[in-house]
């Protein structure tokens, strides 16, 4: 034991209170400003690093197989190529491969983390696109692949300009990204009308692009990039001697806002549902905490939940408080009576009831008026079971309850 006379005691306390400090992200009213006005914003940590391990040795899988399923065919058109990859800048030692969702257990695990475990990403998605997630469609399901020797890109946007961003996009790093391996390059605050059309003006574009800024995504292991589908990019060179594989998971959503023509039709997988933001989030929990497929009776299991819950089961309860939350399963979404499941679900210890009921308790939501000290109450019960949101979550009620 330390003894309270040792003149680097209150050194030591200060600089673990700083560590802590430096540790604490951003909260979303933050993230916000900065992605409307940059048009790209930095998320760090929205998986774990082994969840990104698992899924990035599948997708390489994945790609093999779908190179040697064309290259075995002597009768190949572009449509087999377009089966499995999507149209990308610069293919040498580059593929935009796309990914199934339905009965894709590793892709949801990821997911289920950044949409369901944390709130983070679908609060910020719901809020830059109106605060309706009923509408924010899924988009863009893919993985972008780049080998040694890949080619820097030509700078461009996603999309042209229009008034409202058609498209937010994250880019999700599987591995840590080296300068050696060509990280995304972003030019911040080109998503403006200004700059699109400086961009435009052809014998001024190499000047215009000069002269404006960039920063490289430089993204550890789990860390992303969220972005403005107007703002311009690329992705680097590949450095053939220095340079290793760089598999990063993307997804985009459609904003209900934007009502001009995309412009691009989307890499997503003929046959994956273009599901809303909400749709997504409720098959990620069914799949995951309950392990539904598409072959199971819906109504038996709607009846058999019901009876489960009432009868005290505390993953029914969570089942049945989520379901009368997004309106799903049959239910009209009824705020009030999942808040009152997630309580019962909450009461005998389940981590993710317990969460969802502090963001009900944050939020005002389902509840006769918002209780910041409940929520705090609720997100560290939840930390401390390890649910994977909830010390973000924590912080951000914390905050809110100084901002009181």
């Amino acid at each position: 034991r330390i003894s309270n006379n040792n003149p680097n005691n209150n050194n030591n306390k200060k600089k673990k209170k700083d560590t802590k400090k430096k540790k604490k992200g951003p909260s979303i009213a933050q993230t916000l400003r900065t992605l409307n006005q940059e048009g790209v914003v930095r998320l760090n940590g929205i998986i774990s690093p082994s969840t990104a391990a698992i899924l990035r040795e599948e997708i390489l899988t994945c790609r093999d197989d779908a190179y040697d399923a064309i290259s075995t065919n002597s009768d190949a058109q572009p449509e087999d190529w377009r089966k499995y990859f999507a149209d990308v800048l610069l293919k040498r030692n580059r593929c935009d491969l796309l990914l199934p969702f339905d009965g894709n257990s590793s892709l949801q695990k990821v997911l289920y983390e950044i949409l369901v475990s944390s709130n983070k990403l679908s609060s910020i998605l719901q809020t830059a696109m109106g605060g309706n997630d009923d509408d924010a469609t899924l988009y863009e399901l893919s993985a972008l692949i780049s080998e040694p020797g890949s080619p820097r890109q030509p700078v461009h946007p996603d999309n042209p300009y229009q008034e409202y961003a058609p498209l937010y996009t994250v880019f999700i790093a599987l591995q840590d990204i080296t300068h050696e391996m060509g990280p995304t390059m972003f030019l911040p605050r080109t998503n403006t009308e200004d700059a699109h059309d400086r961009y435009n003006n052809i014998p001024e574009r190499d000047s215009f692009l000069e002269s404006s800024s960039s920063v490289a995504a430089l993204l550890n292991t789990g860390d992303a990039s969220l972005f403005d589908s107007r703002t311009m990019h690329c992705g680097g060179a590949n450095d053939e001697l220095g340079g290793s594989t760089r598999v990063l998971l993307y997804m985009s959503f459609r904003n209900p806002r934007a009502t001009e023509s995309i412009g691009n039709v989307g890499s997503i997988m003929p046959g994956v549902k273009r599901m809303t933001l909400n749709e997504l989030r409720s098959k990620l929990t069914a799949n995951i905490l309950h392990g539904e497929n598409e072959n199971d009776n819906t109504t038996n299991n709607d009846d058999e939940t019901r009876i489960l819950a009432e009868n005290g089961d505390a993953l029914a309860q969570l089942k049945l408080g989520i379901s009368y939350y997004v309106g799903d399963n049959g239910l009209e979404t009824n705020y009030t009576e999942a808040a009152r499941w997630f309580e019962l679900a909450a009461a005998q210890g389940n981590a993710h009831a317990q969460f969802n009921l502090g963001c009900c308790h944050s939020l005002g939501i389902g509840v006769p008026q918002p209780d910041v000290d409940r929520a705090i109450e609720l997100f560290q019960l939840a930390a401390k079971q390890g649910h994977p949101g909830a010390k973000e979550a924590f912080d951000e009620a914390s905050e809110q309850k100084k901002n009181l």
